[in-house]
């Protein structure tokens, strides 16, 4: 297995798990996580997060203060989130 390849399949599976409890993941939290967690950089995980979204029926979206109020989310700024294409 390629490095390319373990990073995509990490990506995949953390991204699909929080995407199913919550509906939604913010860029910036799963990039830490996944960071902290795996030990990869972070440059690496945004650009492969980008790549693979599209394949994971994921739109990239900056959080409205709709999109915020919906999802019930209390951050600052209009946050980068991957919603389910539906």
């Amino acid at each position: 297995m390629s490095f390319k390849a373990y990073v995509e399949e990490i990506l995949q599976n953390e991204v699909l798990s929080v995407v199913r409890q919550q509906g939604y993941v913010l860029e910036t939290e799963i990039c830490i996580m996944i960071c902290e967690k795996y030990n990869i950089s972070v440059y690496i995980v945004r650009a492969t997060l980008r790549r693979v979204c599209p394949e994971m029926s994921l739109l990239k979206r900056r959080m409205s203060d709709d999109l915020k109020r919906f999802y019930g989310l209390d951050v600052k700024g209009y946050p980068i989130a991957y919603l389910p294409d539906k």
